[in-house]
C-alpha cells in the first residue's frame, strides 16, 4: 500500500501517551496512530449509520401506524368471525 509521510503537531502529553502505548504494544508510533486513526473512522462511520437508521426507523413508525390505523376497521370485522 503506498504511504505518504505527515508532519503533524499534538500536544505533548498526548504525543507521551502515544509513545508510551506504542512502546507497550511494541509497535512503530506511527503503527500506533494509524490504527487510532482507521478506528476512529470506523466508529464515526458506525455512528452516522446508527443515525440514518433512526431517521429511517421514525419515519417507519409513523407510515406503520398510518397503516394500522387504516386497517383498524378491517382487523375488527375480521375479528367477528374469530372463534
Amino acid at each position: 500500500m503506498p504511504v505518504e509521510h505527515l508532519n503533524i503537531t499534538m500536544p505533548i502529553r498526548l504525543k507521551e501517551a502515544v509513545d508510551r502505548e506504542a512502546r507497550r504494544e511494541r509497535t512503530k508510533r506511527s503503527t500506533l496512530i494509524q490504527h487510532a486513526v482507521r478506528l476512529y473512522l470506523r466508529v464515526s462511520q458506525q455512528q452516522m449509520l446508527r443515525e440514518l437508521l433512526r431517521e429511517g426507523y421514525v419515519e417507519m413508525a409513523a407510515e406503520t401506524r398510518a397503516v394500522t390505523r387504516a386497517f383498524a376497521a378491517l382487523d375488527r370485522d375480521a375479528l367477528k368471525y374469530a372463534d
